[in-house]
């Protein structure tokens, strides 16, 4: 890779459309990721064996009125998407543990939609379409210093290797409290490290859990699988499964606080939300084919320390300023540097697009 071209830190739904679009303008473009999977906070899992259906682990939802560039790459790519199940009623319940069957479920407005295949069909093809890209998984870029002559050094590490790799400019996808902690030359300055660090990961402290059954049982007693908890230790559920129904799934937003999490550990905390499903959908709910649990505040890719405690409410999230001495060499994407949508995925192409419009030009 020359020194001309410009590198994109993560592979995450924004380093993958700064990438594509980079290709498109006619760049040379290196694109690492820390992990040894694309995606990023999206994150799906097969939902049962041989079977098309995939579990989302990170997000799952997107609103075609208003993600005008996610939609874009849903028609792109050719793929499906469907309404969130939300026919029949839903369920509430009680710190007591009382529960209470509502006349009908909860439904957005706008219609919370679905990609068939999960979110990781959308990774998929969007990395098929990188053909001159230079992806490199598993490579950790352990600093970054700007080089007399014009550029930037990187420094990179994969496995016991490291190595320095000189660009033209940077494309960082990294999150704002992330990006803080990275080594720089010249330094960050203080007041913007400070800046970065108040701003929370949208998502990273939460945790999802997944349960997967031969058939959706709830939608035979006329239960849309969404519910509402008080007493946890997931505080919202909804059905998981496919367009059609047949891979059926349950997913619930665990509400326990990151720290809580830790000291019971992952295996006690899926008894637990197991057996919170079998209290609110009946003993079938405690037999599944395989349950999942992400916890992303453990991530360290994803979460930074100060993402452990909850979020009150959306974070308000703005374009990325650049300290001064940087400016020209490096710009910065991700959902948390969204000129309107941030913490959606649509924020994430918003960002991507800005950056690569910006690097463009330099």
């Amino acid at each position: 890779m020359s020194e001309s071209s410009i590198v994109v830190i993560g592979a995450g739904l924004s380093g993958l459309h700064a990438a594509w679009r980079l290709q498109a303008a006619g760049r040379a473009v290196l694109l690492l990721e820390a992990r040894e999977r694309a995606g990023g906070r999206i994150l799906s899992l097969p939902g049962a064996e041989a079977a098309t259906h995939q579990l989302d682990l990170g997000p799952s939802w997107y609103w075609p009125e208003l993600n005008p560039l996610l939609s874009a790459w849903v028609q792109r790519l050719g793929l499906s998407s469907y309404p969130q199940h939300s026919e029949g009623a839903g369920l509430f319940e009680g710190p007591d543990g009382s529960l209470r069957r509502l006349g009908q479920s909860w439904e957005q407005a706008p219609r919370s939609m679905r990609i068939a295949g999960g979110m990781a069909a959308l990774v998929a093809g969007m990395q098929a379409l990188l053909s001159d890209v230079d992806y490199r998984p598993g490579t950790v870029v352990e600093g970054l210093q700007l080089r007399p002559e014009g550029g930037v050094e990187l420094l990179l590490r994969q496995g016991e290797r490291r190595d320095v790799q000189p660009a033209a400019g940077v494309i960082s996808t990294l999150p704002p409290r992330l990006l803080a902690e990275l080594p720089a030359q010249p330094a960050w300055p203080p007041e913007q490290m400070q800046a970065w660090r108040r701003t929370p990961t949208w998502m990273a402290g939460q945790a999802k859990f997944v349960a997967v059954y031969e058939r959706a049982f709830w939608r035979e007693a006329g239960l849309s699988g969404a519910a509402m908890s008080q007493r946890g230790p997931m505080a919202e559920i909804h059905d998981a499964s496919s367009a059609s129904g047949e891979a059926a799934a349950l997913f619930g937003f665990v509400g326990l606080p990151a720290a809580h999490r830790q000291s019971m550990g992952a295996e006690a905390l899926r008894q637990q939300a197991l057996a919170q499903l079998v209290r609110l959908f009946g003993p079938q709910a405690g037999r599944p084919l395989r349950i999942a649990l992400q916890d992303w505040a453990s991530e360290p890719y994803t979460a930074h320390a100060l993402d452990h405690a909850p979020l009150g409410h959306h974070p308000s999230y703005a374009p990325g300023r650049v300290p001064a001495d940087w400016q020209g060499r490096l710009w910065l994407a991700g959902t948390e540097f969204a000129p309107q949508s941030g913490g959606y995925l649509e924020g994430a192409l918003e960002a991507a697009e800005a950056a690569q419009a910006a690097a463009q030009q330099a």
